[in-house]
């Protein structure tokens, strides 16, 4: 049986939300922004990167684990960025026990709050904020 994908699992979440769609078309990238999209940036647009931080299974024997990610959201201006985080909120807090690209997730939960600013390297704007996964290790 095959290790289930948490971010692309979650990628697809994002693209397939209306809301977020409306704001970032297909352009929601599981592990990094593509070097062919730097061309155009600053434009909306969301990253999802693996995090650390503690398991809640820690110590425990099952197959599910949690995975602490960071979501990055970009605009072409802060008030975008922004605008395009809380969408994603809205829709990663709604997950409940659902199985998407054959990853069974449980619930998506905020590890903390947002933060806005600009990116350090390019000086786009964005928005980012932590979540706290719980999912099934295995594909379903």
């Amino acid at each position: 049986m095959a290790e289930a994908d948490i971010l692309t699992a979650i990628a697809e979440i994002l693209t397939a939300d209306g809301n977020v769609a409306g704001l970032a078309g297909a352009r929601v990238f599981a592990g990094e922004l593509p070097a062919n999209e730097a061309g155009h940036m600053p434009r909306n647009a969301v990253v999802i990167l693996p995090s650390g931080g503690v398991s809640l299974a820690a110590g425990s024997f099952l197959d599910h684990d949690t995975q602490r990610i960071d979501l990055f959201s970009y605009g072409a201006t802060p008030f975008e960025a922004e605008a395009l985080r809380r969408l994603c909120r809205r829709a990663l807090v709604r997950v409940r026990r659902r199985i998407v690209r054959n990853c069974l997730i449980h619930w998506i939960e905020p590890a903390g709050g947002f933060t806005a600013g600009r990116d350090p390297d390019a000086d786009w704007p964005r928005a980012f904020q932590s979540y706290q996964v719980f999912h099934a290790l295995q594909e379903v």
